[in-house]
């Protein structure tokens, strides 16, 4: 079957579209955009953490598009009974955290160059009390930049804090 140009023209340019758009439905990466800068954020946490264990939480900001992100900045959100030992932010970023009831990390990415990729690691630790069930956890993360307003790029990560 011979397919017409048009029909040529719209499948090269529909095909990256829907691949783009299966990756933004997975729960743990998202991929958002808007005038040239197209960024991707990636969670990533064992899906069962022990109690009183240490373990790490990776996040990569991507920008995949033809323009840098400028002015980035990440927003990791970690629930109770969570709290962060340290960080290890990639050189050229910073990342700070505090803990109370559960734990935040922002990580400043400043500018991230187009085609470039940045991580950050968190290390964690949760504590359930003795004789309690297993508790379900999602970590959210969330970045802002020039050009991606609040709630746009948005990855979230599902796991089980097990006794």
């Amino acid at each position: 079957m011979q397919m017409t140009r048009w029909t040529r023209i719209l499948f090269l340019v529909g095909l990256p579209l829907v691949m783009l758009g299966g990756v933004a439905c997975d729960n743990d990466n998202d991929v958002t955009g808007s005038g040239g800068a197209l960024a991707s954020l990636n969670l990533d946490v064992p899906q069962t953490v022990n109690s009183g264990v240490p373990f790490d939480v990776g996040l990569t900001a991507t920008a995949i598009g033809v323009t840098n992100v400028q002015n980035g900045v990440v927003t990791v959100t970690l629930p109770a009974p969570l709290q962060v030992t340290t960080v290890d932010a990639e050189a050229g970023t910073s990342a700070t955290f505090t803990n109370g009831a559960g734990a935040t990390v922002t990580w400043t990415l400043n500018t991230l160059d187009s085609n470039t990729s940045s991580t950050l690691t968190i290390h964690a630790m949760g504590v359930l009390p003795v004789g309690s069930a297993n508790q379900a956890l999602t970590i959210q993360s969330s970045m802002v930049a020039d050009g991606i307003s609040s709630g746009e790029l948005v990855a979230n990560e599902d796991f089980t804090l097990a006794q």
